[in-house]
């Protein structure tokens, strides 16, 4: 099994670096709005709670398989982990930015504000971790 799995890794790795961005930011994206529409359509959590909680949850799950999957980075754990946090809670502010607008301001609906907000950070989200993330120095 270990030997398949070493097989997938070199093919994986082979890709080029933003398609295996695409496909790994693809599963987290679909992972966090998930949750997301969990949290505010089935359970009611108010948008702003519902997308700190997310936010909490998935980053980290997103950090790992960005650094791994996307970036191969063997940089220091810690550091990377840190500069990683600080790239996704300026994601965050930006996300409640835009949603307050979205949602409060403009009145679209909190599902909806977050798709388009998704689809709109994505090479932002890409650009911040190739550059400072899991830069190679």
């Amino acid at each position: 099994m270990l030997s398949l799995y070493k097989r997938l890794e070199n093919i994986w790795f082979r890709l080029p670096q933003k398609l295996r961005f695409l496909f790994v930011g693809g599963f987290n994206t679909v992972f966090s709005y998930s949750l997301f529409v969990i949290m505010v359509a089935l359970l009611a959590t108010p948008y702003k709670i519902a997308l700190i909680i997310c936010y909490i949850i998935s980053t980290n799950i997103s950090i790992f398989t960005m650094r791994y999957y996307v970036f191969h980075s063997h940089g220091k754990l810690w550091h990377e982990y840190s500069k990683s946090w600080v790239v996704y809670l300026s994601i965050l502010i930006i996300n409640y930015i835009f949603m307050y607008i979205a949602v409060d301001v403009c009145k679209i609906n909190e599902l909806i504000a977050q798709a388009i907000y998704t689809i709109l950070i994505t090479v932002f989200t890409y650009l911040m971790h190739k550059y400072i993330s899991f830069a190679q120095r």
